[in-house]
């Protein structure tokens, strides 16, 4: 016997016997099969006698008036958002898995039961949940007004509650902090009474996730005659419709604070830019309390609706930034033409904002040297001027002369 028929005959003896214990293994299997014992028997079990085999027979546990709910994280409803901390639905304290917690009962006047905890001035927060703010005891029902100065409840928050903010039962309610009435905030409260305007529903409307805030007045440094105000204030939360936002230095950025009005324009503007394969948009900042460079003159980051966008980073990881790649500057008159495909992007995208009423106020690297590395833009009320072109003005100059 050659080498050739050795290796064939060592082949087969060491084969064999792997092959029939497979064939054994695929017997066996398909009497499994047939007898309904497979290893996936127990996800037939989950059906239960009250559910059906298809799943398009019930869109959740409310579907059916006769399902047996518990309180457990199975039988939830999605409209309860998140389950075990402050906010929460609850039957016992024992639902409410955190330090001191306790179940706030229907019973006493709180839908669905609603998991709290005592607080003096603050609440604890945690990941996957509204973040919590401390009401006064002036402000609650007896039951949680029992637990001191002051109980723990969820802020609003368009995100996890698109449309109210708020659990089934509860309204979004602009309410007082425990021992700092001068700080307010929107809590979900008991009843269906909410204090959100027409623009956050609107907003909310839109699918844009943010939470409704109160922000005080404020001064800058140095002119107390001055006075920052944003009107309907909002922590618009990233990504806002699919399009991330980002810091100059490309570090995410969790949420901006914006007038109410000015969340809209952003809205618009990453709609703008989304199908021309932006993923995120740059920026160096929304609202800042503060006084236009080498005036006296209040800056519209004092109200909360203008942002200073940086660039745009697109599906692929390119980078276009005004600082790289806008072509021209205030000293070029008549102004550069861009040619190079980011030049072309950065400018044409100003035009359409301005063309479609997105901003009243485009400052870009033409404008002067301030802003040579972005666009600022601003919802000024009663303007219509885009700096595009050193001298050459669309709209009305933004001085008296």
């Amino acid at each position: 016997m050659n080498s050739y028929d050795q290796l064939r005959h060592r082949l087969r003896l060491h084969l064999y016997p792997l092959a029939l214990l497979l064939a054994l293994l695929l017997v066996s299997g398909c009497q499994d099969v047939r007898d309904g014992s497979d290893d996936d028997d127990s996800a037939d079990e989950d059906l239960g006698d009250d559910d059906t085999a298809d799943d398009d027979d019930t869109a959740d546990d409310d579907d059916t008036g006769d399902d047996d709910d518990t309180a457990d994280d199975d039988d939830a409803t999605p409209d309860d958002g998140p389950l075990g901390f402050i906010g929460s639905p609850c039957l016992s304290d024992a639902d409410c898995d955190f330090d001191d917690g306790t179940c706030l009962l229907e019973d006493d006047g709180f839908p669905g039961g609603a998991c709290s905890v005592a607080c003096d001035l603050y609440c604890p927060d945690l990941a996957g949940h509204p973040t919590t703010f401390c009401v006064e005891e002036a402000a609650l029902l007896p039951a949680a007004a029992d637990l001191g100065d002051g109980a723990c409840f969820s802020r609003c928050d368009m995100g996890l509650f698109p449309g109210s903010g708020c659990r089934p039962g509860y309204g979004c309610r602009v309410e007082a902090r425990a021992n700092e009435a001068s700080t307010e905030m929107y809590v979900c409260m008991p009843g269906e009474e909410s204090d959100l305007s027409s623009c956050h529903i609107e907003l909310a409307e839109r699918g844009i996730d943010f939470e409704p805030t109160v922000r005080a007045d404020a001064s800058p440094d140095g002119f107390p005659n001055l006075i920052c105000h944003i009107e309907e204030p909002v922590w618009v939360k990233s990504p806002v419709l699919g399009t991330g936002l980002r810091y100059y230095d490309g570090s995410i950025t969790e949420k901006v604070l914006a007038s109410c009005d000015m969340a809209h324009s952003l809205a618009d503007t990453v709609l703008d830019v989304q199908p021309l394969g932006v993923s995120d948009l740059l920026h160096i900042g929304t609202y800042n309390c503060r006084v236009i460079s080498g005036t006296s003159t209040l800056s519209r980051h004092g109200f909360g609706d203008a942002i200073d966008i940086y660039g745009f980073r697109f599906d692929d990881g390119t980078e276009w930034t005004l600082v790289d790649h806008w072509e021209g500057g205030p000293d070029d008159i008549p102004a550069v033409t861009p040619v190079t495909p980011a030049g072309i992007f950065l400018n044409d995208a100003a035009y359409r904002w301005h063309d479609e009423d997105y901003w009243s106020i485009i400052l870009t690297p033409n404008y002067n040297d301030a802003h040579d590395n972005h666009f600022h833009v601003d919802l000024t009320p009663g303007s219509d001027f885009i700096g595009l072109w050193g001298g050459t003005w669309i709209g009305p100059a933004p001085y008296n002369d």
